[in-house]
């Protein structure tokens, strides 16, 4: 028999732990022995309980650039209702063309302000200004619409090309063997004799569809411009301009990266060549990336994103999302929700859709982080931005990870 005489549950931090003291006092034991490696086996099943996590918050790796998350996580690309990020769409190619004076120090011009000259589409290139603007303004060229130093033109093209393709003859000829049969007395005899089979297929004629756009950007010394005496010819400083030919049918679809490219070689030129295969991965407008395994554990987060401006770091665990519980729901949903309509119920429900990997950046949201350095949870209110990137790419659309 076995006489508990002490029993003490004592809790440091997130450990527990059970002492306590017996008495035997008869030799036939084994039945209390048995008792007491029970008690200790649940003591120990409950400091596990309330050491161990309920799921791995750990990141599987910190990855440093866009290019890597992308390649490291893979993408779908299947459009912007896909549920996996990073999304890609089609992939870009655009030729860029410069000239500029080499007499002139581009450095020094900053502000600018644009001129507005389109007659045939007015509506149209307010708006590619409008993009423009916002390319110039993220490279640290401020507007200045009483006196800018340098005074913007735009002459853009979009046009749509069709090309038939007629229909195709394939003929072909093999050889078949065929058996003959003779006979030579009262004797049946059989030989093979090759024979020649033509055969054709057509495939019928089609209609391939592309598109075409063009942007030159004249870039003119504003002083000479409106100062005496008139120059003679226009005092242009920097002249860009780029063409793309592809699947976009709409040139405010194309406009911004052809902007960002052109912009990229002013005022010094780069080293790019004059072809650049661009493609859009869209991360979602917080600047997070999760584990695929779990989507709870953060594993990215964007350099100069919302979520690096408010202190979210690889290897933090997302809980909640505006007061949802943020479960794995991607895998959730795919394992467990078979609905009619899967992409509006996905859609409807996914906290991840609806807030964090939204671009829309037309409301906060509210996030409960875990941070894996001192543990502690915080509650951050943030407005995700609605700006994609785009990223260059090879033939096949892999990003380069050396540009």
């Amino acid at each position: 028999m076995v006489r508990v005489m002490r029993t003490r549950w004592i809790e440091e931090g997130n450990r527990m732990s059970i002492s306590f003291s017996c008495e035997i006092n008869r030799p036939n034991c084994l039945r209390s022995l048995f008792n007491i490696l029970l008690f200790s086996f649940i003591a120990l099943a409950l400091e596990g309980c309330v050491a161990t996590p309920y799921f791995n918050n750990q990141a599987t790796s910190q990855l440093t650039t866009e290019g890597e998350i992308v390649s490291g996580m893979g993408y779908q690309d299947t459009g912007v209702t896909a549920p996996d990020f990073p999304v890609a769409f089609p992939l870009q190619a655009v030729n860029v063309r410069i000239y500029k004076d080499p007499e002139q120090s581009l450095a020094a011009f900053k502000t600018f302000d644009f001129d507005y000259t389109s007659k045939d589409n007015p509506l149209l290139e307010k708006e590619l200004f409008h993009q423009l603007e916002k390319v110039l303004q993220a490279r640290g060229l401020p507007r200045d619409k009483e006196n800018p130093q340098i005074l913007i033109t735009m002459n853009f093209f979009a046009g749509k090309k069709e090309q038939y393709v007629p229909p195709t003859t394939i003929t072909s000829t093999k050889v078949q063997n065929v058996w003959n049969t003779g006979m030579i007395g009262w004797n049946v005899i059989g030989y093979n004799t090759p024979v020649p089979v033509t055969s054709s297929e057509t495939t019928p004629g089609y209609t391939v569809v592309s598109y075409y756009c063009n942007v030159r950007l004249n870039f003119l010394d504003r002083a000479k411009l409106v100062g005496t005496p008139k120059p003679e010819a226009p005092p242009l400083l920097w002249i860009g301009e780029s063409d793309y030919e592809g699947a976009e049918p709409d040139i405010r679809g194309i406009a911004p990266v052809m902007f960002g490219e052109l912009m990229g070689e002013f005022p010094d030129l780069s080293n790019k060549g004059s072809r650049r295969q661009l493609r859009c991965f869209r991360f979602g407008g917080l600047g997070l990336e999760f584990d695929p395994t779990d989507w709870r554990a953060i594993r990215y987060v964007e350099p100069a994103s919302v979520a690096a401006e408010n202190g979210i770091k690889p290897g933090d665990t997302l809980l909640e999302i505006n007061g949802e519980n943020a479960f794995n729901w991607p895998s959730f949903y795919g394992n467990v929700y078979r609905p009619s309509d899967p992409w509006k119920y996905y859609r409807s429900k996914d906290p991840y859709f609806r807030h964090v990997l939204s671009n829309r950046g037309d409301r906060d949201v509210e996030l409960l982080i875990r941070s894996a350095e001192t543990g502690r949870r915080v509650t951050l209110k943030v407005r995700p931005r609605d700006g994609d990137r785009y990223l260059y790419v090879d033939d096949g659309g892999i990003p380069l990870l050396s540009r």
